[in-house]
């Protein structure tokens, strides 16, 4: 029987302290503040993805062996990558599956010039577990310059996932997109039902230097985002660590919990944008919840954003919550926009913003950014 124990490399309880007036494109990463899970697989049993690779095959990452892998990935329910890097433009994972990455794999997309890609696709699938995925985009290779969702992992219409230990980085867009909505589904596979996206434990790893947002949820229920370090997030907006903006009023915002997240060098921190959530015949529910969380270079820490004109929508109901909540080097630590009290209620409890070097915990401070103060509770 063969063990592999996912590595643990203990986090920090602070960030670390870069002196900078202003977000940079790119900072140094503290590896020291990469948290990740310490998880136990039996890999015994697993398929070894290498012995489908053609004769010959090269190890470095610079040959696409997309329909390869694929073929593993179709053909078993639990397979182990191999020790080195491969190239690809994209898989799929199937229901009641295991994709278990080692030390030195990683998946490598092959340069694109589509404005949407998917390194691992999620799409209408149930059961699946993903361990220490390394999934490195071509933001610097794209062979164009439009578009902006080229995603790390694509989580649509799927339930009962859990993914640890990600290092994602380099993305055209986001490193995780999660929606409760199905798309790109493959060609050729068909569904006899319809999942909703719920259920999803992303915990421990690090997203870094992807274009638009490190993770966007859009929707979906029962989500659990932990321990993770979210940095140089640059290049398209919002540009921020976690980006809740669903599409339309047919996804849900419910259950969302948000744990131990450190953010630095970003746009935006935690993006709360519910423009197009909003439904005209009923109302809207949000329950998220925000714990320990830090942002560090920034030029907002939280942004609850607003409506430019009263929409016609329903008053949304439940919360937003965030507590125990510090910045460093942040613009503004809070900002919240006009609402005209359609938003649910947003509730900030023990935050502390270090501003000019001092540690302000003031209403004054608190406040300084806030537009409407309607439904706002501190």
């Amino acid at each position: 029987m063969k063990i592999i124990k996912s590595f643990l490399i203990l986090g920090l309880s602070t960030f670390s302290i870069i002196c900078c007036s202003q977000r940079k494109d790119k900072v140094a990463i503290d590896k020291s503040l990469i948290l990740t899970q310490d998880i136990t697989v039996q890999t015994n049993d697993f398929f070894k993805i290498e012995t489908t690779l053609p004769k010959g095959y090269v190890k470095d990452g610079t040959v696409d062996y997309t329909d390869y892998i694929q073929k593993a990935v179709d053909g078993n329910k639990k397979v182990i990558m191999p020790n080195f890097p491969l190239m690809t433009s994209g898989i799929f994972a199937q229901s009641n599956s295991q994709i278990y990455f080692q030390k030195n794999s990683s998946l490598i997309l092959k340069p694109t010039a589509n404005i949407r890609y998917q390194i691992i696709s999620l799409h209408g699938v149930e059961n699946v577990k993903i361990y220490n995925p390394r999934l490195i985009g071509d933001r610097d290779k794209h062979l164009d310059s439009k578009g902006e969702w080229g995603f790390g992992i694509d989580i649509r219409g799927s339930r009962n996932i859990e993914i640890y230990n990600v290092n994602i980085s380099d993305c055209w867009g986001d490193g995780i997109v999660l929606v409760k909505t199905m798309r790109n589904i493959r060609a050729g596979i068909t569904k006899d039902k319809l999942l909703k996206t719920e259920n999803i434990n992303i915990i421990g790893g690090i997203i870094d230097n992807v274009r638009r947002n490190g993770i966007t949820i859009a929707g979906g229920k029962d989500i659990l985002i932990k321990n993770l370090l979210i940095t140089n997030v640059n290049g398209t907006n919002p540009m921020a660590g976690i980006d809740i903006e669903p599409d339309d009023s047919s996804n849900e915002l419910e259950n969302i919990n948000i744990e131990n997240v450190k953010i630095n060098n970003a746009n935006v921190g935690i993006d709360l944008h519910l423009g197009q959530y909003g439904n005209q015949t009923i109302s809207k529910s949000v329950t998220v919840s925000c714990t320990n969380i830090s942002v560090e270079n920034a030029n907002s820490g939280i942004y609850i954003a607003g409506y430019k004109s009263k929409p016609n929508i329903k008053e949304m109901t439940g919360y937003f919550k965030i507590d125990k909540f510090v910045t460093n080097n942040v613009t503004k630590p809070f900002e919240k926009r006009d609402q005209f009290g359609l938003y649910p209620m947003i509730q900030m409890n023990n935050y502390k913003f270090n501003i000019n070097n001092k540690i302000d915990n003031s209403t004054e401070s608190l406040l300084k950014n806030v537009k409407d103060n309607s439904k706002f509770k501190y």
